[in-house]
């Protein structure tokens, strides 16, 4: 298995900042912030497509996701931050409340496994049509960075004749996400 990081790429709703989190909280730089600026606060961010090249992921099985943020406490010290993904179709699932103190730190959900129905498997294009959400209490919070974890596999992992697994994508018609053995190997 491997993971891939993709972040939000554009704002699709926000309220309580200080400034449109967009800008901060994707520039891979944990010194820039955004800060809440008001007790009613979210943002909603539409999330960044999957590659389908280098590493091609249109067809590697998705294994889970977990959001993460990069943030402190506001004023009050202590403060939680409900983090979740929205389908554009199944609405908001996987929220769980994050807690931060005075001091910047990197919190993740739980790995989830499944659509919001909660028995369907992840895929390409379900993750490709999913925003973030991230509510904060009251209490204040510092947003520094947010990303969402994919765990995948890639098709057929074993090389065929001398070529590498990388670069086979069907095998007699059948996708390599689809194949656990060749010639019984």
């Amino acid at each position: 298995m491997a993971t891939i990081g993709i972040k939000p790429n554009s704002t699709t709703s926000q309220t309580g900042w200080s400034a449109d989190p967009i800008t901060n909280a994707t520039d891979d730089d944990t010194t820039t912030y955004v800060t809440q600026s008001s007790t009613t606060c979210n943002w909603t961010a539409a999330l960044s497509d999957l590659p389908s090249s280098s590493p091609d992921l249109s067809s590697a099985t998705i294994n889970s996701f977990a959001i993460s943020m990069n943030g402190k406490a506001g004023r009050a010290g202590a403060s939680t931050c409900a983090l979740s993904l929205v389908h554009s179709s199944d609405g908001e699932f996987a929220a769980e409340n994050e807690s931060f103190t005075g001091t910047q730190s990197v919190e993740t959900t739980s790995a989830r496994t499944t659509q919001q129905d909660g028995s369907s498997a992840l895929t390409f294009a379900y993750i490709n049509n999913c925003s973030v959400k991230l509510v904060p209490n009251n209490q204040g919070v510092t947003l520094y960075e947010l990303f969402v974890t994919i765990d995948y596999t890639l098709g057929y992992s074993n090389t065929v004749n001398g070529v590498a697994s990388a670069n086979i994508s069907k095998v007699n018609g059948v996708a390599t996400a689809n194949i656990s053995k060749v010639n019984g190997v």
